[in-house]
């Protein structure tokens, strides 16, 4: 579910700052067709129009101010940072004292009841 989140929200971001132009085609002044892509042979306005009716109009979509506002609030908080005056602290040095000596790595001794009474498992 994240990795679908987070391609969708790549293909937003990589669209809106990439852009779009959309090419529409007016036809005595109502709107016809609108296309990603501009093709003058193919309007649906028919021959009945003439060409000094028809008007074609390109609009291009796409965020003029990517990353500008990430560059003035950085500057902002550089100039912010140098004006205050923070203290410095030192923190005191401890010694660390040396690690615990390792376990016995023997097995534990065996229990003195048998076997089949410690995990109950009677033959009748």
């Amino acid at each position: 579910m994240k990795k679908l989140l987070t391609i969708i929200l790549a293909l937003l971001y990589v669209s809106t700052s990439t852009g779009a132009t959309f090419h529409m085609h007016y036809c005595m002044k109502q709107l016809v067709d609108v296309s990603l892509w501009h093709d003058e042979e193919s309007h649906a306005c028919g021959e009945s129009c003439s060409k000094k009716c028809c008007k074609d109009v390109h609009r291009t979509v796409k965020l003029e101010k990517d990353q500008q506002l990430t560059v003035k609030t950085l500057l902002a908080m550089q100039a912010a940072a140098q004006a205050a005056d923070f203290p410095v602290a030192t923190l005191p040095i401890y010694a660390i004292a040396a690690p615990a000596p390792a376990a016995d790595p023997t097995p534990p001794p065996l229990p003195h009841v048998p076997a089949h009474i410690l995990h109950c498992h009677f033959r009748i």
